[in-house]
């Protein structure tokens, strides 16, 4: 029997088959989720395993999308997380309850890496959501994710960019502040492969997020920073860091230019013997400001 659970807090549906009933694990969110013994129960109304649509009475196959209802009703092997009625495993919707069905998997074995938040107490867990591998402590739902493996899902984000009219949403920068607070264990973190501490990085110089880098091997957020992070990037946000920094640069540039022309031309001199020229007394002023 495969085993859908749904977390209580966020909703997010993993698969437990093979869980023994009655154990735990945390959710992204944080909230601990229990394995609970399911009672399945027969559909009062079905609807379409492919669609989620009502079936109609009597009909073999669904009138919306063509799907045929006796296929599905043959294979009632998953239980839904939502009304915990019996649903075939190629599902992608509850025929009782019309609950779209994601589950996604648990964590995988542990590996000899220790949480960078939570220390000894807590092994990473190997984890892959979709095409993205990653390390995750199923303790404080932190993510340890490759340096190669950030840059190509930060290259991700900028590609679904929302526009130049960029702008941070304000419950992502105080859910940011709000994580910051919750922050626990050490200020400085150890890389869990080299044990070297981490550089902490205001990721973006203007995202907000606070992140722990080791440059040889990847980078570390907690709970909710990584999606903050994308975020951020998709809404515009570091394409506009990027710009404000190419100005500064620029800005930088020019007045370090107008300092090593007024030091060619030395101190303020008299032009033909009298009062010193409008050029060479703004390049000394200049100069001096700098100075």
């Amino acid at each position: 029997m495969r085993l859908l659970v749904a977390c209580p807090q966020c909703k997010r549906q993993f698969d437990a088959t093979g869980r023994p009933i009655g154990s735990r694990f945390r959710c992204h969110c944080g909230a601990v989720v229990t394995i609970r013994q399911p009672c399945g129960h027969d559909a009062a109304v079905v609807r379409c395993s492919a669609c989620g649509a009502p079936r109609q009475a009597g009909s073999p196959s669904c009138v919306y999308c063509g799907a045929d209802f006796t296929i599905h009703e043959q294979d009632l092997d998953t239980v839904c997380p939502h009304c915990l009625a019996c649903v075939s495993d190629q599902a992608k919707f509850c025929h009782h309850c019309g609950i779209a069905l994601l589950p996604e998997p648990l964590l995988g074995p542990k590996t000899p890496c220790t949480c960078p938040a939570c220390g000894k107490v807590s092994r990473l867990r190997d984890r892959r959501v979709g095409d993205v591998a990653l390390l995750e402590c199923e303790r404080c739902a932190g993510f340890w994710v490759a340096t190669n493996v950030f840059e190509h899902l930060v290259e991700q984000a900028a590609h679904d960019s929302l526009g130049a009219d960029w702008r941070l949403h304000p419950t992502a920068a105080q859910n940011t502040v709000a994580a910051r607070l919750r922050q626990k264990g050490p200020i400085y973190r150890k890389c869990p492969f080299c044990g070297g501490l981490m550089n902490r990085v205001n990721y973006g110089r203007r995202s907000g997020v606070i992140i722990d880098s080791c440059k040889k091997h990847g980078v570390w957020f907690d709970a909710d920073e990584l999606a903050h992070i994308l975020d951020w990037v998709r809404s515009g946000g570091l394409a506009e860091a990027n710009r404000q920094e190419a100005d500064e640069t620029a800005r930088q540039q020019r007045l370090a230019a107008i300092a090593r022309a007024a030091e060619r031309d030395g101190p303020l001199h008299q032009a033909d013997g009298g009062a010193p020229s409008l050029a060479t007394g703004l390049a000394g002023l200049i100069a001096k400001l700098l100075s």
